[in-house]
């Protein structure tokens, strides 16, 4: 039987995936023009927010399914807080990719890490009048990283709200396995 807390939980859980599912269809609905020249299905038009790796490279976290789809998969970029991640709306795509697991490292979660300067935007404009994926001439540039995992000014402390498992284990085992460097290069100046 659940108590109140593990209710509330669920409730808040749930409250969560109902919203990204709106944020999501809000994004399909804005870019639906050109999901339809494009000529793919809806659900092969996603969201991704963008975050730092092991390694401190901004990426994306791709899945298999998404390597595979025959036409590619295309996406647009997001913060932590659902919204785009850049005035422009720009959309990037994957394309069929058979070799994606000996290119990638593959995370905890499932998906394989992709360098946001490895993505390509897509020309809507081009796409509009061809009915084909046109990739934009250079990689364009990604959004600027968020400022969720910017390091505290000298001096400053970091917001507590922003916290994570990671980082509570790395400070209380003095361990340097945070995502932040600033956190793991604090716990390297401390021993």
């Amino acid at each position: 039987m659940f108590n109140t807390a593990q209710q509330q939980n669920t409730t808040a859980f749930d409250e969560v995936k109902e919203l990204k599912k709106q944020k999501l269809e809000e994004i399909r609905d804005y870019h639906q023009s050109l999901i339809s020249n494009l000529g793919i299905p809806r659900t092969d038009f996603n969201m991704k927010m963008p975050f730092y790796d092991k390694q401190a490279r901004y990426v994306v976290g791709i899945f298999a399914s998404e390597f595979r789809k025959e036409k590619g998969f295309y996406f647009e970029l997001i913060t932590r807080d659902l919204e785009p991640a850049d005035s422009n709306r720009t959309v990037y795509r994957i394309p069929f990719n058979s070799s994606f697991e000996e290119e990638y490292e593959l995370n905890e979660k499932g998906s394989y890490l992709v360098p946001l300067e490895e993505l390509r935007a897509i020309d809507a404009q081009s796409v509009a009048v061809s009915g084909t994926s046109a990739l934009l001439e250079k990689p364009k540039q990604g959004p600027k990283p968020t400022a969720a995992y910017k390091a505290p000014a000298p001096m400053e402390d970091a917001p507590y709200g922003e916290m994570t498992i990671r980082d509570f284990y790395a400070i209380h085992t003095g361990k340097p396995v945070s995502t932040k460097n600033w956190l793991n290069e604090l716990i390297k100046s401390t021993k």
